[in-house]
């Protein structure tokens, strides 16, 4: 095997001995000719008898054509589908420039794209598909020839294994002369006729070196892989030598050369099989082959072959590993591939990425869509491989060990995208691919109970003192360096020599005061950290990321006033007032959080009252959300009238002190906030409003339930009080809706929706399943007046009557049927305590007596009368008019259905008072008419 090697080895370096020289020295030639042709061209336009100036370049804003822009370079010469580049025309070109002109080159070239126009290295574009489809209809043979001989290099090595022919070395041998015989085929066709020259022998070149390159691959994973001829070291150290040749070929040849080997090489593996006892050496392959074809592509600059060059090797890796590869190999792999991606293509081992950001196509602007320059979309490109492959990785894992050599792996890519990457300002974006990586990481495995989970929950069964295991201080101590590397991201975005990234501050920001929170609030709410480590230790973890983030908004507050330093440091207060509500979250009781949180809310408002930070509205809408959350859903109602079964009674499990703490505190404290911000915050006073209003009406409706009578509280009483309390928010809001701007006038109607369905829901209880005449499980109860039926009806009646008071004129429609339903609640319960009168409590009861029956017409006459004098002493003609359709009705009631059931003298007596009455009503109603007919008309009251 060493035996073996070593010829290889020899074979090899005879090849670069011979070879490479020859080629560099080629190289130095053409450069010589290039160099005599560029002095004869400037004599030529030089002006007669100055031939000294003839040596000095001209202006670069003289020179013919300006420097080519990445698009220009990315163009291949003419026969690839991409097109060709035009070259300068004879006359126009310049001459060798000075060293001031090359200065001045320069800088024109790593000036970013013009605004109005996005940078043109694209791969993926239309015109260039219809290209590729037109070059491959007309060089098919071409491309099918090159196959057909790289695989037949492939084919001769399986050949002799099937037919045992030769000797494992020997078929080796063969493979790599046949590959080195089109090599050298291809160079001495191209030194004769060139490779993208026009006619018969174009692109032949590249094809039979091309095919080599793929054969001499093979034959050295052969070696390695099918046979085991050589140690995996030496097969490397065969590979990179390979990959040093085809490298050095590709800046000779045209792409297609370039293409065929990366294509080839990387299937090269997969067609030559076999079982090997190292196969992680091909992710390391696979990486060679990216970096030679970045190499290559960083001379050329054809673009198309980066992405190739990143394209291919990653889907080989990605279908080795689903095929059984090992997971630390193949992101390890990935990790060289993403540092060419990184390096290569602008040939700067520290990153200077310049131009625009990725994250930057999204915003919107007045002009066209901008786009990042191309080595920023490729290294965009790797850092999302790398982080999703690390993902993949940690989701098919079965042991903790491969979860955390992926977390690790995604923890070093996120350090060198926030220190390697600072100096490039196009990569600021980069660290969130790696940043939310290691969050849905952590997530999945808290969802899915993932095995890094499952290790960490075991320490509930470990023996008595023993350590619990380490594995959530390592997380929170990766998401405190985020913050932190983040956080000092933002303090070099302010220095004084870093101007043009004095805009990413508030980024960095976002991001530092974002990751650990976040990576603490995933880990809770997945992990159950508190059932190792307790409560209190937790808690206290909670707080010293809370100290760190206010230490950031001390800074923020203290450090240079540009990047508008008021929204930094209320972010940065934000996440550590976040930090402290968790902590308390997790040490207190249920209303002592609810109010903790209150009186952290009314803290923020007197924060922003004495700093102007506007942005800490969000911790108050977000605090009051959570407030309104607990006081009505969780704990809420259901903590507040819960009751169990205890010393043979059902009591209340929760105290009554507690619970109007719990409501009335933080009423209070709302109310208070919102005294504060009103005139100042007009958003955050209507969120605190709305909430007071909300909670307040939940309050009342607790505490009805509460203090009723057992017999009293699902029954109409109940009902009646809760649609009363809901009645009077839906009433609030509309009559708010008329004083509010656009945003809170949205607001205020969807809860003017919620109560509205609340209300609703209420009274269809009240009067369909709680409506005592016809709910035989209904009974009254209390003294005559002043019983449940009062306060179901009454409440309920007030409220919409003072709705129809106080609402604003443009709710005209609503103001009329507040009317129609106050008047008709005030007769209905009016009616039922009549029938109460003469039936008693039990007001289901079938039929109805003379005296009841009698009772409703009397009724009705006092209604009618009481119409007339209030309609007289409003001058309301409408009143008026109401009071003689009741007038009506009773005329109506008396000879339909009272009059049938009257008889001798009760019916003389009935119809004399009737009579008497209607005719008093008369002589009202016309006294009334005379009246108005004497006002003068311009005393008219408007509301008639």
């Amino acid at each position: 095997m060493l035996d073996f090697g070593l010829v290889l080895l020899g074979l090899l370096s005879l090849i670069f001995l011979l070879g490479v020289p020859y080629l560099l020295i080629s190289h130095m030639r053409l450069k010589a000719q290039v160099r005599a042709l560029e002095a004869r061209v400037a004599a030529q336009m030089a002006p007669p008898g100055s031939a000294k100036d003839a040596l000095v370049s001209p202006p670069v804003a003289e020179l013919a054509d300006p420097p080519t822009a990445p698009g220009d370079q990315a163009a291949i010469k003419s026969g690839l589908p991409w097109g060709e580049r035009k070259p300068m025309p004879e006359a126009q070109v310049p001459e060798k420039p000075s060293e001031a002109s090359k200065s001045e080159i320069r800088q024109l070239d790593v000036q970013p794209p013009d605004e109005a126009v996005p940078p043109r290295a694209f791969v993926l574009r239309q015109d260039r598909l219809a290209l590729l489809v037109q070059w491959m209809r007309d060089n098919w043979v071409l491309v099918a020839g090159a196959a057909s001989l790289a695989l037949a290099g492939v084919f001769m090595v399986q050949y002799g294994v099937e037919n045992g022919l030769l000797t494992p070395f020997w078929r080796v041998m063969a493979a790599l002369g046949f590959g080195v015989a089109l090599v050298v085929g291809g160079e001495v066709i191209r030194r004769r006729v060139g490779d993208e020259t026009e006619g018969a022998a174009q692109h032949l070149a590249s094809a039979l070196a091309g095919a080599g390159l793929v054969t001499l691959f093979a034959g050295v994973l052969s070696a390695r892989i099918l046979y085991g001829l050589v140690e995996p070291g030496m097969g490397f150290a065969a590979l990179c030598l390979v990959s040093v040749l085809a490298l050095v070929l590709g800046w000779f040849y045209g792409a297609f050369l370039t293409a065929l080997g990366i294509l080839g090489a990387c299937l090269a593996p997969f067609l030559v099989g076999g079982q090997s006892q190292a196969p992680w050496m091909l992710y390391y392959y696979f990486a060679l082959i990216s970096v030679v074809g970045l190499g290559v592509d960083t001379i050329k600059r054809w673009a198309w072959i980066s992405g190739l060059a990143l394209l291919a090797p990653i889907s080989a890796a990605c279908l080795l590993y689903l095929a059984g590869g090992e997971a630390p190999h193949f992101l390890a792999g990935l990790m060289v591939i993403a540092a060419a991606g990184v390096i290569v293509p602008e040939r700067s081992l520290f990153p200077r990425h310049a131009g625009r950001a990725v994250v930057q196509i999204f915003q919107f602007g007045a002009g066209a869509r901008m786009y990042p320059e191309f080595p920023t979309r490729i290294s965009a490109c790797v850092t999302g491989a790398v982080s999703g492959a690390a993902l993949l990785v940690a989701v098919q894992a079965d042991q903790a060990a491969e979860v955390v050599f992926a977390l690790g792996i995604l923890v070093v890519l996120l350090l060198a995208t926030l220190i390697w990457m600072r100096q490039a300002v196009a990569l600021f974006d980069h660290a969130l691919l790696p940043g939310l990586a290691i969050l849905a990481l952590i997530l999945n495995e808290g969802f899915n109970a993932g095995p890094l989970l499952q290790e960490f929950h075991a320490a509930l069964q470990r023996p008595p003192e023993t350590a619990p295991p380490q594995t959530i201080w390592v997380l929170m101590a990766i998401g405190a360096l985020g913050s932190a590397l983040a956080y000092l991201r933002m303090q070099w975005s302010l220095r004084p020599e870093a101007e043009t990234e004095v805009d990413r501050a508030i980024y960095w920001a976002v991001c530092a005061a974002v990751f650990a929170p976040s990576l603490m609030l995933v880990v809770e709410f997945t992990w159950a950290p508190v059932a190792i480590h307790g409560t209190y230790t937790w808690a206290l973890a909670a707080l010293l990321l809370a100290a760190g983030m206010t230490f950031g908004a001390e800074r923020c507050a203290r450090g240079p006033q540009v990047a508008k330093p008021a929204l930094r440091v209320a972010l940065f207060a934000i996440a550590a007032l976040t930090l402290i509500a968790f902590a308390l979250f997790l040490v207190l009781s249920k209303s002592a959080l609810t109010l903790a949180l209150a009186v952290m809310v009314v803290l923020v408002v007197v924060i922003d009252r004495k700093y102007d930070l506007p942005t800490l509205a969000v911790f108050v809408q977000l605090g009051v959300a959570v407030i309104t959350y607990r006081l009505v859903l969780d704990p809420g109602v259901f903590w507040a009238l819960d009751r169990d079964y205890i010393d043979q009674d059902w009591r209340y499990v929760t105290p009554l002190w507690q619970v109007l703490l719990a409501y009335l505190g933080s009423l209070g404290l709302l109310g208070l906030g919102w005294r504060l911000a009103r005139g100042r915050r007009e958003k955050t006073a209507l969120v605190l409003e709305s909430a007071a209003v909300t909670l307040a009406a939940v309050f009342l409706s607790v505490l009805i339930l509460r203090l009723l009578p057992e017999e009293m509280r699902h029954g109409h009483a109940g009902m009646g009080l809760l649609a009363t309390v809901w009645t009077a928010c839906l009433m609030n809001q509309i009559y708010r809706i008329s004083l509010s701007g656009r945003v809170s006038t949205v607001l205020r109607g969807v809860l003017a929706l919620g109560y509205g369905l609340a209300a609703l829901g209420s009274i269809l209880a009240l009067f369909v399943f709680a409506n005592p005449l016809f709910s035989y499980a209904e009974f009254t109860a209390g003294p005559l007046i002043f019983d449940s039926l009062a306060a179901a009806y009454l409440p309920l009646a007030a409220v919409f009557a003072g709705a129809a008071l106080r609402l604003p004129g443009r709710w005209g429609w609503l103001r009329r049927a507040c009317v129609v339903l106050a008047s008709a609640l005030g007769a209905y319960y009016v009616s039922l305590e009549i029938r109460r009168f003469w039936q008693g409590d039990d007001l289901s009861l079938p039929g109805v007596s003379d005296p009841e029956l009698y009772s409703y017409t009397v009724a009705l006459l006092l209604a009618s009368a009481g119409g007339l004098i209030l309609a007289f002493w409003r001058r309301s003609d409408l009143l008026r008019k109401l009071a003689m359709a009741g007038v009506v009705l009773t005329i109506a009631k008396v000879f339909l259905v009272d009059m049938s059931g009257l008889s001798g003298l009760m019916r003389v007596f009935s119809f004399m008072g009737l009579g008497l009455a209607l005719v008093g009503l008369a002589w009202l109603n016309r006294v009334m008419n005379a009246q108005w007919q004497k006002r003068p008309k311009g005393n008219a009251d408007p509301a008639n």
